[in-house]
């Protein structure tokens, strides 16, 4: 009888960040084009399935994956959770944050107009304090070839943390 060989597993990454920012996927979009043919790419929520604890999945997600890439804008409290789950885990992180990031006081509190409360910019130095020694990348939403190569140079500097590193051809951007 003919053995078969077992599927190759692809190594992944874990994305976290706020559903609530629609201009993260942009810069998702950039993750996979740079990451996605040697990494598996898995987000939350779209990875969790129906019916099983959500904090579990993502803890057996995070414990599983060879790396993470957390995205601040928002700075929602389940994005800094996850992060926290990544921290604990010792797994390497990619910290991305966009230039002009706000933190998410709606979802917070609701709605703000009767408060007169403005989405203040994300300042991780004094609202995520306790990383402010890790250093995160600015993106632009805007500027995709320098986004893609931002992604590219992030992951790079974590090739002796990440243990299925692969060497990535720099992108060949556009003119």
């Amino acid at each position: 009888m003919e053995s078969v060989a077992p599927p190759v597993v692809k190594p992944y990454c874990f994305i976290c960040y706020s559903t609530r920012e629609p201009h993260v996927g942009v810069l998702i979009d950039c993750i996979k084009l740079v990451l996605g043919k040697d990494f598996g790419i898995k987000l939350t929520p779209s990875a969790m399935e129906s019916g099983a604890s959500q904090r579990d999945q993502i803890t057996g997600l995070i414990e599983g994956c060879s790396f993470g890439i957390v995205i601040l804008d928002g700075l929602r409290p389940n994005v800094v959770f996850e992060y926290g789950i990544l921290h604990g885990r010792q797994k390497p992180v990619l910290l991305f944050k966009e230039e002009n990031a706000v933190v998410d006081i709606r979802g917070l509190i609701g709605d703000i107009k009767e408060l007169g409360i403005t989405f203040p910019p994300i300042n991780p130095d004094i609202q995520f304090s306790d990383v402010k020694d890790v250093n995160y990348a600015k993106w632009n939403r805007f500027n995709i070839q320098e986004t893609i190569k931002l992604v590219w140079d992030e992951y790079g500097k974590k090739k002796t943390a990440i243990a299925d590193f692969v060497e990535i051809e720099e992108p060949k951007l556009w003119p």
